[in-house]
């Protein structure tokens, strides 16, 4: 590691996103360290632009930025306690702003020093593919629902059948907006051939391949304002007939309503009658939603105005998804409602990204989760601290930042428990306190709130150990670095 003896060193180890659109507002996660070689760092702080935000988070041990330094290196003492983690928000800008990035520390002689840590290109809107412009619904009355597709390499017997599903809807006020993910040529004629001469279908390539979360992100963004609902489509899952009736006749007065669906493999096979063979569906209760999903994005059905704080997604960290970010949208701004009958089959694929099987993982037994988590062979503590874990602080910020005003009491003070759960003391307690909800019969996080108690638990813990150390112990030699995340996409 080259350094100046007098000059702070700063390294982000999870980085912020090179463009990102930020709407009504956004937010994204960073990480890694910063320290000045010859004195101790008291406060932290993030320049982003013209914004300063203080950095709770700082002075984390680093075992491995420290023993790059050479053996009775002065700057020793300083790296070993440099580690950081924030999230950072983002106001909305006009048009494109580029907005520099910069580390400030306050020292413990009173002076500010100020590290680059480069910059980002804020946006104020979506681009909304030019195509969108040609949906035209056929009004043969009730709502008009724009259904959003998503599709990348599409398999051509699987997609005819679902185009074919959704042509037979006993609901017919409906276009259907695709936008396809830089599928290869010979796909994208297949699909293309599939819709030929049926107006009601909208066709978009994409120029460069986004992944599923950004290209659901730009179907959703062709949904025509004069549409009522929108829903959301898989390129080779099959519809029932009565999907979109039924759902529109559920909705009430709800945000979104979603149903249960079949789950079979791509011959058409049964696997399961229902999604929810082990973990129970929920759409009730806010906390269980904020720490794990149970709305299926292809299952839903929301009103148009919903996109208007759903879009644009967070940007892309850790295990985001964007039926997870819609759901949340959704009940932080009212209700939500269940059709508890499959109207879907659901193609389960050996390479699906989240499926039925991940979604139902059964709990392990308490005391050999508790052994795994105690004994910590691997990284799994510092994954679940630095990316599992900020995914959802990541989500909560983003939804304080768009919908405070639209949720209730009880929900604000939900989120305020999820975000202030890295201090202070009612947090930990709070996640604890959650997994009581079992002796009821409610099976609906997979267990994440031990996790997480875990993780948090273990990181006050570390920090607390580390208090005024100016080495590492042996004990934290595998707490050396941030992990590499295990891949989502």
């Amino acid at each position: 590691m080259e350094q100046r003896k007098d000059q702070p060193v700063a390294e982000l180890e999870i980085r912020p996103p090179a463009s990102i659109v930020v709407g009504k507002g956004n937010a994204f996660v960073i990480a890694g360290y910063c320290y000045h070689p010859r004195e101790r760092t008291k406060e932290l702080a993030i320049q982003v632009g013209d914004a300063r935000q203080e950095i709770e988070h700082l002075r984390l041990p680093r075992a491995d930025v420290y023993d790059r330094l050479d053996s009775g290196d002065p700057a020793r003492p300083q790296a070993y306690r440099s580690g950081f983690v924030a999230v950072l928000d983002l106001s909305p800008v006009d048009g494109e702003e580029r907005l520099e990035l910069s580390a400030l520390l306050k020292l413990e002689g009173g002076r500010e020093v100020r590290v680059p840590l480069g910059d980002i290109v804020a946006s104020a809107k979506l681009t909304v593919p030019p195509e969108a412009t040609e949906a035209r619904f056929p009004d043969t009355g009730g709502p008009r629902v724009a259904i959003c597709m998503a599709t990348y390499n599409p398999p051509e017997a699987l997609l005819r059948r679902q185009l074919d599903s959704i042509r037979e809807q006993t609901h017919g006020n409906w276009v259907c907006l695709i936008s396809d993910d830089s599928s290869r040529p010979e796909y994208f004629e297949k699909l293309a051939s599939a819709i030929e001469g049926d107006p009601r279908f909208v066709l978009s390539p994409g120029e460069e391949r986004l992944g599923f979360y950004g290209n659901f992100e730009r179907a959703m963004s062709m949904a025509p304002p004069s549409a009522d609902f929108v829903t959301l489509c898989d390129q080779d899952d099959y519809w029932y007939p009565e999907k979109l009736q039924r759902l529109l006749a559920a909705i009430g007065d709800a945000q979104l309503a979603y149903s249960d669906t079949r789950i079979v493999n791509p011959a058409g096979e049964v696997l399961q009658p229902s999604f929810w063979t082990v973990r129970n569906t929920n759409y009730t209760n806010f906390g269980s939603l904020l720490l794990a999903n149970s709305v299926p994005g292809a299952a839903s059905l929301f009103r148009r105005d919903l996109l208007d704080d759903v879009l644009p997604l967070p940007p892309k960290f850790a295990n985001a998804y964007h039926d997870y970010w819609l759901a949340l949208v959704a009940m932080a701004r009212g209700r939500i409602e269940y059709v508890e009958a499959p109207l879907y089959d659901y193609v389960q694929h050996d390479d699906a990204v989240i499926g039925h099987a991940a979604a139902n993982k059964p709990r392990r037994a308490l005391r050999l989760h508790l052994l795994d988590r105690l004994r910590n062979p691997s990284d799994a503590a510092l994954v679940a601290y630095y990316f599992k874990w900020h995914q959802h602080v990541h989500y909560a910020e983003v939804l304080r930042l768009r919908c405070w005003d639209a949720m209730s009491g009880a929900k604000r003070r939900t989120l305020r428990r999820l975000l202030n759960a890295d201090r202070g003391f009612v947090g930990i307690p709070w996640l604890l306190a959650r997994r009581t909800r079992r002796l009821w019969g409610r099976q609906e996080t997979l267990d994440r709130e031990l996790a997480y108690a875990y993780a948090l638990t273990r990181r006050r813990a570390m920090s607390a150990l580390n208090f005024g150390r100016t080495r590492p112990p042996r004990v934290l030699s595998r707490d050396a670095s941030i992990p590499t995340p295990p891949p989502y996409d």
